[in-house]
């Protein structure tokens, strides 16, 4: 098997990154085949010194040759950035710092696309910013022929260096600095690569296959018809109430809003222990 890292896009968290231990310590559990996780953007106080498991790599190290204003908080550039960490795997997992593992998982498991829903299929669009900025990714790549899959899940996202660069370069023109104007990435980065596929398939002649490697090439699942995944979102849920979705489930995610002293206590049982990923 190739190395397999990690990239967290990070923002320093109001809870003094509490977030991202609890991250970082289920990776050790859960992904014990994990070659190196690196860190992008902020730098946790806490985190290790020792850069043959961990490593920061702040937004100038990557952002000043292309003329960013810093920091960096559009989420598509900063997946970008993070593909031209010279030493990072050419496969590789993009983490946040509430992405929480609660089984092992095989790297054959987690390298999937999964898509959170058909959005040709949703009636009621909704509102706020978050919602706007997922239609308008929606709309404009459905318009130029991109499907209409979300992609936007709350777990890690598997990539690669390769499928980054082409991504980015097709959709360049798209990509904006604000945080929320351009296009999502994810849903972006999944179509692209769908959309390759597909083009594959029906130009298929001898010589002409899938290139090796593609993300292309990994299986795409439903999130909620797989049911490995379970989100906290809106409003602070209670313990038990926890522990009984969390129940069978693989994947764990949280808001702001949700990460309160339940979370925390559901957390703490499960993670008490420091990562090799902080200081001793």
């Amino acid at each position: 098997m190739s190395p397999i890292d990690i990239v967290y896009i990070f923002c320093h968290s109001k809870r003094e990154d509490w977030e991202l231990r609890y991250s970082l310590r289920s990776v050790e559990r859960c992904l014990a085949w994990v070659r190196k996780v690196w860190v992008l953007g902020d730098r946790p106080t806490w985190l290790s010194g020792d850069t043959s498991v961990v490593e920061h790599v702040p937004h100038e190290y990557l952002a000043r040759p292309w003329g960013l204003k810093l920091p960096v908080r559009n989420n598509f550039w900063l997946t970008f950035l993070a593909s031209l960490i010279p030493d990072l795997s050419y496969e590789y997992l993009w983490f946040a710092d509430d992405y929480i593992l609660l089984q092992e998982v095989s790297p054959q498991q987690i390298f999937k696309i999964r898509a959170i829903e058909d959005l040709a299929k949703v009636t009621t669009r909704g509102q706020g910013r978050w919602k706007d900025a997922l239609w308008r990714t929606h709309d404009t790549l459905f318009r130029l022929g991109y499907g209409s899959l979300n992609f936007e899940g709350h777990l890690p996202h598997p990539y690669n260096k390769r499928l980054i660069w082409e991504a980015f370069c097709e959709f360049q023109d798209l990509v904006t600095v604000d945080r929320f104007y351009g296009l999502l990435v994810h849903t972006a980065v999944f179509r692209y690569a769908l959309k390759q596929r597909e083009n594959a398939v029906l130009e298929s002649q001898p010589g002409n296959r899938l290139r090796s490697g593609a993300v292309s090439d990994w299986p795409c699942v439903s999130l909620q018809e797989e049911g490995r995944y379970v989100g906290f979102h809106n409003r602070p849920p209670t313990l038990a109430e926890i522990q009984a979705k969390s129940h069978g489930r693989t994947f764990l995610n949280f808001d702001d809003v949700a990460f309160n002293e339940p979370m925390r206590q559901f957390l703490e049982e499960r993670f008490a222990e420091p990562s090799k990923y902080e200081v001793r």
